[in-house]
């Protein structure tokens, strides 16, 4: 028999020699897997004589992102010691807040999901990781450090470069037009990585009367985006399909190779393939939508840049504001758009892109680390 008190009462249970063996010998090391996205907070009371304080020590080492606050003289329930846990929390939170998600909130942007994972690559802008998120059902997330995106590498200094190296770039996939190059220029020689030209728009697409017509979707707002984004699905079967190829040809769950996907700000043809990939994968609409939306935190033009496109469009700096911006509705609506339009995300990429089943499933195996089910509930829930 088991003795153990519940509600002040002191109650007895029948436990088996099974049930305490595996007890005894259960296994936390699963706990080191955690998504590094994921931060844990551990508060342990150093008068806990249930649990010993050096247990909290254990996890606090095995856990990248865990911190572990100590409260003297607190027992295993925290007994008189309540509003210091309180204050604890809130202070742990208000950490958290004063970085990305205040950022977010003072530009404006719905921030339920909001987890780091951008990356300072010096002299590029938008550049973040697109792993650490769960999938729909539980059942897993997304691998990180394989596929990144950004804006363009033109002006990537030395230092942006060796971040490159260290995190085993081998290739980028640039959907930059011609027009877009000439102005703006090609990165340079970066070691061990291959650019891979990409475009899907030719130079008669970007002359002012075809951009003044394309972007017209942009100026009515975020449900006139979809116009625009329609337009690349259309234009980018083939430009998305030799990404999933090369990504199925050269990488795998045992190398830490990983790739960068491009434009001039990584919002917009980056981001349809972002879409892709994450619906592809079972990560829910809600949080595709949200992460497309980080890049009004990683993108912004000069307010000359802004006047000199509107001038050459015959619009308003406010109708360029609005062409900058990444709103999290213009991706809930696309997402909408394709289900409705090719049956699924799934749907679009077999069958506008090419991909046979296994290949899809390729993509998921290298894309998805799983969860077993005894493991799920120290991850994200369920969305």
């Amino acid at each position: 028999m088991w003795t153990f008190k519940k509600n002040g009462r002191t109650l007895e249970t029948k436990v088996t020699v099974e049930e305490a063996e595996r007890f005894k010998n259960w296994d936390n090391s699963h706990v080191s897997r955690l998504p590094k996205t994921t931060s844990v907070l551990t508060c342990h009371g150093l008068a806990d004589t249930l649990v010993p304080p050096y247990n909290g020590a254990l996890f606090a080492n095995q856990i990248p992102t865990h911190t572990l606050k100590l409260v003297p003289g607190a027992d295993h329930n925290f007994t008189g010691k309540s509003e210091e846990l309180v204050e604890i929390i809130l202070n742990y939170f208000e950490q958290h807040e004063k970085d990305a998600f205040v950022k977010a909130m003072t530009m404006g942007q719905h921030v339920s999901v909001c987890i780091p994972r951008w990356i300072d690559v010096n002299g590029v802008k938008n550049f973040r990781d697109i792993g650490g998120w769960p999938l729909k059902d539980g059942s897993g997330y997304i691998r990180e450090r394989i596929v990144f995106r950004c804006g363009h590498l033109v002006n990537i200094t030395d230092k942006g470069i060796q971040t490159l190296t260290r995190l085993n770039c081998i290739a980028a996939f640039d959907f930059r037009s011609d027009p877009e190059i000439e102005r703006q220029g090609l990165a340079p020689e970066i070691p061990h990585l291959t650019r891979y030209p990409s475009a899907m728009f030719t130079e008669a697409d970007y002359s002012p009367a075809a951009l003044a017509t394309r972007w017209k979707g942009y100026f009515e707002g975020p449900l006139g985006f979809p116009k625009v984004y329609n337009i690349i699905l259309e234009k980018a079967k083939q430009q998305y399909r030799n990404i999933f190829l090369h990504m199925l040809d050269h990488h795998s769950i045992q190398s830490t190779k990983s790739l960068i996907v491009h434009c001039t700000a990584g919002k917009d043809r980056t981001g349809i393939f972002i879409m892709l990939l994450l619906g592809l994968c079972g990560v829910d609409e809600e949080i595709i939508a949200r992460e497309y939306a980080l890049s009004n935190l990683g993108y912004w033009e000069p307010e000359e840049e802004l006047v000199k496109k509107a001038d050459m469009l015959g619009t308003t700096v406010e109708n360029m504001r609005m062409v900058m911006s990444a709103p999290y509705l213009a991706m809930k609506e696309t997402i909408r758009q394709v289900k409705e339009r090719y049956g699924s995300i799934e749907g679009y990429v077999r069958n506008e892109c090419g991909l046979t089943a296994d290949q899809v499933q390729g993509i998921r195996t290298l894309m998805i680390v799983p969860i077993r089910f005894e493991e799920r509930q120290l991850f994200r829930p369920k969305i």
